[in-house]
C-alpha cells in the first residue's frame, strides 16, 4: 500500500476503516479499498468513481457509503 493511500486511510473514521478488503459495491464485486484508492487519486465524485471503478452503477445501493468517503477524504476548501 503506497504512503497516499495509508494517509487517506489514517484520516477516515474509525467506522469507515472497517472491512477495506470487503466489497463495498456488492453488484461489481469492488472492495471498499479500490474505493479509497480512486478518491485518492483524484475521483472527488460519486461519477468519477464510478467511472474509474463502476461502483454504484448496479442498483446504488453503495451509493451512501460512497458519499461519506468522499466527505471524508476530498478537500472542501
Amino acid at each position: 500500500m503506497d504512503n497516499k493511500l495509508q494517509q487517506a486511510i489514517d484520516q477516515l473514521p474509525e467506522i469507515l476503516k472497517r472491512d477495506l478488503d470487503e466489497n463495498l459495491c456488492v453488484c461489481n464485486q469492488i472492495p471498499k479499498i479500490k474505493v479509497i484508492e480512486a478518491i485518492v487519486n483524484g475521483a472527488d465524485a460519486l461519477e468519477k468513481v464510478r467511472q474509474q471503478t463502476f461502483a454504484s452503477d448496479g442498483n446504488g445501493c453503495c451509493k451512501l457509503q460512497i458519499k461519506h468517503l468522499l466527505n471524508a477524504l476530498v478537500d472542501k476548501h
